[in-house]
Parts: structure tokens; sequence; C-alpha cells
């Protein structure tokens, strides 16, 4: 498999949503990514590439920032279709719809449910922190460093997904399936709560923001009863934040 395939696939997976749709969910923007795999692996057969590209265009879904190892793996199964393994195309649409739905799982409870919390609270810290060193811009700073602890693991995930696929093809299932991603899981969402209790007592002990304690603490509990009965990752940083709102309330951080 050529190599310099692996920084275009890696570039064209960061648009897999942009033809989402209801039908075929992610199944135009995966097509598209794996495209120039096709063309490389299928140069001179017309009829190979109109059939590899019908077959990728089928409906798809899994968690974005996991789809590099799908995609890298696809690429490598039909570079041996093309070369004359009859067995390979089926493999790869087999592979498609198996280890895309369980890495959708894994990999949102990790990416969404864990690492975006995190983010969250590490930018919530960081502005906090540089707004009491009086930093220029320390919301802006407070966000960047939020876009940094999210984006570095997800574009990360993506590169390397996409070269173990390239070079283990199918046989990348059994190495994702070894990762220990609830370890990963349980220690970004626990870390995520230290941080966000940590801002919250920090920004608590600002005289400016001491008068609003009694109206976060409100907000913070609507917040926690919503996500209560809608369910999802907002349970972490809303008990952190009743938390913190309970603390100043206790030690007299509040009037």
């Amino acid at each position: 498999m050529n190599e310099g395939l692996r920084p275009r696939l890696f570039m064209r997976s960061l648009l897999l949503q942009a033809g989402f749709g209801d039908e075929r969910r992610q199944g135009l923007g995966f097509s598209w990514t794996i495209d120039p795999a096709l063309r490389a692996a299928y140069r001179g057969d017309a009829d190979g590439l109109r059939a590899a590209r019908r077959r990728h265009l089928e409906s798809f879904n899994t968690q974005p920032c996991a789809a590099g190892l799908i995609v890298g793996a696809c690429a490598a199964l039909e570079a041996r279709a093309a070369a004359g393994d009859a067995g390979a195309a089926e493999r790869a649409r087999a592979f498609k719809s198996s280890i895309g739905a369980a890495l959708a799982g894994s990999a949102d409870a990790l990416f969404w449910g864990a690492l975006r919390p995190l983010a969250a609270a590490t930018a919530a810290l960081v502005a906090v922190l540089g707004y009491r060193a009086g930093a220029a811009s320390p919301f802006m700073i407070g966000a960047a460093s939020g876009l940094l602890v999210f984006n570095a693991p997800a574009l990360t995930a993506r590169w390397l997904g996409v070269g173990r696929g390239l070079a283990v093809a199918d046989a990348a299932a059994l190495e994702a399936c070894s990762l220990p991603a609830q370890s990963w899981i349980r220690v970004a969402r626990w870390t995520a709560l230290a941080l966000a209790l940590v801002a919250c007592a920090l920004a608590l002990e600002l005289p400016e923001l001491r008068a609003h304690a009694a109206l976060a603490a409100a907000a913070l509990a609507f917040g926690a009863a919503f996500s209560r009965a809608a369910g999802g990752p907002l349970r972490l940083v809303a008990a952190a934040g009743i938390l913190g709102a309970a603390a100043s309330l206790a030690l007299g951080w509040a009037p």
C-alpha cells in the first residue's frame, strides 16, 4: 500500500460528517474519504472502481474520531481485492459493518462522554487561573486549552488509526479490542471532576463572583436535574458544579 495515501486519507477523514444524512448516515463521507485509495487500487479498471465506490456508498456510521482505523483497513482490503483476492471486498464490507458498530459505543463514551468534559473542565480551570493572574485574555486562553486537550488525542487517534488499518487490514479489529478504553474513560472522567471542582473553588474565591454563587448553584442544580432526566455526560460536570457551590456556601464564600 502506497504510504502517500496515509496523509490523504487522514485529511479527508476530517470531513467524514460533511455528507451526513438519515438514509446513508456517513456513507457518502466514507466513500469520499476512501476514494484516493480506491483510485490507486483500481487504476486501469473502471468497472472495478465503480463497483468499489458503490460498495462504500452503503450506509455506515461510527464515532468520527475512530473512523480512521476503518478507512485504513478497508483501503488495504480493497487493494487486495484489486490484486485478485476474491474474498477481500466482502471482508471489507463485513469489517465496516461490524467494527463500525462496535467502535461507536466505546469511542462515543471515550471522546464525547469523557474527553469532551475533560476539555471543558480544563478550559474552565485555565480561564480562572488566567483571570486570577491578570492575563489579558484569560477566557481565550482557556478556550484554546480546552480545544487542545480534545483535539490532540482526537487527531492522534485518527492518524494512528489510518496507519494501523493500512498496515494490518482487518486484523486491526483485534488491536482495537485490546486497547484499555475503559481505563482511559475512568481516568478522564475523574480528572474532569477534579478539575471542575478546583475551578469552582478558585472562581468562588473571587469577590466579584461571590454575589452570584446562589444563582450559579441554582443553575447547576437545574442542569443536573435535566441531565438526570435526559442522560448524558453532563452529569459529571453538573455534579462537580453542585459540589463546588455547596462547598462555597458551607465555607462562607457566598453572602
